[in-house]
């Protein structure tokens, strides 16, 4: 897609409770946020993040970007993180892309990837270091199975959608609070973004623009509804519409009066499955902590950003700061966001930004590959040039970042 003109872009974030899109604009004074919309996910269509009910989505997907304000046919869309997809991070030597292709399919071990035709694997390369004979290549190399990969895509397209990409979760919520935020970029302590969708919920640790790895852990939102319908005795609807009123802050203050009151005791019912969520969080973060040389204080967590729709659960940010002694709190890319958000997308507001924030990194990406895509080429042609007497698909042996 062109810089300019009218072209369009929608993030599409296609959850087990909601599915959130929204649209960025190429305008003459650059890319612009324009719009957002969010429906309800048909009960029974994904089950475990995957799609088990594709008759039922389509219909709503088709209303959804052409009836609402965010109508379009060009979509990004994301595919869960499981312990299946493997993101691995490389310094490589300067190559073409098509010798990188042809190092992945023929050596897929040499970087610890998955392989095979059920395997999909893409990469990315983040930034070049060095000149001449030291030209080396930062690259994200990720495998994912091709069966979701593949369910999404036909999705989309029954849908009348045209996908010009597919990203991972991680990425996209990386690409919203981080990179597309000047202010974070140039910090040296590293953050820990907290996903927590429906069914599952993941950590991803980052510094600065650089990704580390990502953990999933399968407990979310789901789980605590269920804890709440167990505990009150009451139907699922019940317990749904009962854990917006919970206050994890009750449990940190004294909350006399309010012991008896349904609310309260939902908030009672939550706190084991979420202190053992928590202790998986803590344990993700010590594990990266633990892989840092020992003078390298700086790179510490310095911070936790909530996203996802179990993180508007009310307390939530106060009572994790208070049990990890760090800075908590909700993903908000409201302000000191890259790129303008228009008046006309009234959803996207401090309240909402953690629903909408992996939507909005799914959007980003075609400006932000725009953005960086000019000054690689260059960088790369130039360092490509330098290397006299080097095959150009001559890889050495990667070095991964550990993953948890």
């Amino acid at each position: 897609m062109g810089l300019f003109g009218g072209d369009s872009v929608i993030g599409l974030d296609i959850g087990t409770s909601s599915i959130k899109a929204v649209k960025m604009q190429a305008t003459k004074g650059g890319w612009e946020v324009v719009a957002a919309a969010r429906v309800p996910t048909p009960a029974g269509t994904l089950i475990d993040g995957q799609i088990a009910d594709e008759e039922q989505l389509v219909p709503v997907l088709r209303q959804l970007l052409t009836r609402s304000a965010v109508r379009g046919s060009e979509v990004v869309a994301a595919v869960n993180y499981t312990a299946q997809v493997a993101v691995r991070r490389t310094t490589l030597p300067v190559m073409t892309p098509t010798a990188l292709r042809k190092q992945l399919r023929a050596n897929p071990e040499q970087f610890q990837i998955n392989s095979g035709k059920e395997f999909a694997t893409d990469f990315e390369v983040v930034s070049l270091q060095g000149e001449g004979e030291a030209a080396q290549m930062d690259t994200v190399i990720v495998s994912a199975p091709r069966t979701p990969v593949d369910s999404c895509l036909h999705l989309l397209e029954r849908a009348g959608l045209d996908p010009i990409a597919l990203d991972i979760e991680p990425f996209a919520l990386m690409r919203s609070l981080v990179e597309c935020k000047p202010a974070m970029l140039p910090m040296r302590s590293a953050t820990a973004v907290l996903d927590l969708g429906a069914v599952h919920t993941d950590i991803t640790v980052v510094r600065g623009p650089n990704y580390i790895f990502t953990r999933a852990i399968p407990f979310a939102g789901e789980g605590f509804t269920e804890v709440v319908r167990q505990a009150m005795q009451c139907s699922t609807a019940e317990a749904e519409a009962l854990k917006t009123q919970v206050d994890l802050t009750w449990l940190l203050h004294d909350a006399e009066g309010r012991k008896e009151t349904p609310e309260y005791q939902a908030t009672v019912a939550i706190k084991p499955v979420l202190d053992d969520l928590l202790k998986e969080v803590r344990n993700s973060i010590l594990f990266y902590q633990s892989q840092l040389p020992d003078e390298d204080l700086e790179g510490m967590v310095g911070a936790i950003l909530l996203a996802g729709g179990t993180a508007l659960m009310g307390g939530l940010a106060e009572y994790m700061q208070a049990a990890f002694a760090l800075e908590v709190e909700r993903a908000d890319f409201t302000q000191g966001f890259a790129y303008s958000i228009a008046a006309g997308a009234p959803e996207l507001v401090p309240d909402t930004a953690p629903l909408f924030a992996l939507a909005l990194g799914l959007a980003a990406k075609e400006p932000q590959d725009q953005a960086s895509a000019a000054a690689a080429k260059a960088q790369l042609k130039a360092a490509t040039k330098a290397r006299p007497g080097k095959r150009r698909g001559q890889a050495a042996a990667p070095t991964a970042t550990p993953t948890a």
